[in-house]
């Protein structure tokens, strides 16, 4: 049985609900149903009961939860004292990951590697994979497009590009394809790096030239500046989420047009043979 499944057990107890669960370990409520539905055909007994979409423990589901508790406690108190003694690891981030993920994922880390210390860079996407190439960090996290293939990848969450504008910004209904844009002002990145930023990229092959009326290196300014109607931006979804949600924002959609990407984990290959960046890696994975 994989100790994952306990896990997600565990975290439904503590969280009530499986998309709470599912959150708190990164992944997906459909995720988390599958792995309670695995242990319960394990154990070939009922773990659950739904009463008034609230969730129950049955009396085997109690029994469970107190052997379950031991086991993680135990299998994380083994892992700790496995893991080198004062060891640092050199970890990077993009901007966006930076400011908006890593900290949760450094929570994480440093709750499992207690003896670990974390030196941490933030830089854009293409610095991030100059350090790592050089050896000056040992792994990073990022969402830019990464060149050099020798730097390994691994998708650890899922992202979009999106082009956003104010909420009151005085729109027409002329906005439905890519080449649209060009009838908006541009609030745009630093100048020089359009070329990690795919929508950008994009845009310049398909010959959309929008003004650029407001550059800026920070993200915070950015969006400040298209929630005060300066114009469109260009910016990660997980960076616009809370805005949209507060609706001082909206998502531009366009029929012909949509730049998914992902947040992943890197590093430079074969370094995963070292037993604590694949330990790290495991963590930010929810695979310990």
């Amino acid at each position: 049985m994989n100790i994952k499944l306990l896990e997600a057990f565990l975290a439904v107890i503590d969280y009530k609900t499986m998309s709470a669960a599912a959150d708190s370990l990164f992944t997906t409520q459909p995720n988390i149903s599958l792995m309670i539905k695995d242990l319960e055909d394990y154990y070939s007994t009922k773990l659950f009961n739904r009463v008034s979409k609230k969730l129950y423990l049955t009396p085997e589901g109690i029994k469970l939860e107190k052997y379950a508790r031991k086991v993680i406690s135990d299998f994380k108190e083994m892992n700790r004292a496995m893991f080198n003694q004062n060891r640092i690891i050199r970890i990077g981030s993009s901007v966006t990951v930076g400011q908006y993920l890593l900290n949760d994922y450094l929570k994480k880390l440093k709750a499992f590697m207690e003896n670990v210390q974390f030196e941490v860079i933030i830089d854009n996407t293409a610095e991030i994979e100059k350090l790592i190439l050089s050896n000056r960090i040992d792994i990073a996290i990022v969402e830019g497009k990464i060149n050099s293939k020798n730097i390994v990848q691994v998708e650890i969450l899922k992202d979009e590009l999106i082009a956003v504008i104010g909420s009151n910004y005085p729109l027409n209904d002329n906005i439905k394809k890519l080449s649209d844009l060009e009838l908006l002002p541009w609030i745009s990145r630093e100048e020089g790096s359009h070329h990690r930023n795919q929508f950008e990229a994009d845009m310049s092959e398909r010959r959309i030239y929008p003004q650029v009326v407001f550059r800026a290196t920070n993200l915070e300014t950015i969006i400040q500046a298209v929630e005060n109607n300066y114009g469109f931006a260009i910016v990660s979804k997980i960076a616009a989420e809370e805005a949209i949600k507060k609706q001082s924002l909206k998502k531009l959609n366009f029929a012909d047009y949509s730049c998914p990407r992902s947040i992943r984990f890197i590093y430079y290959k074969n370094h995963d043979k070292d037993p604590i960046i694949s330990q790290t890696l495991d963590c930010i994975n929810n695979k310990l």
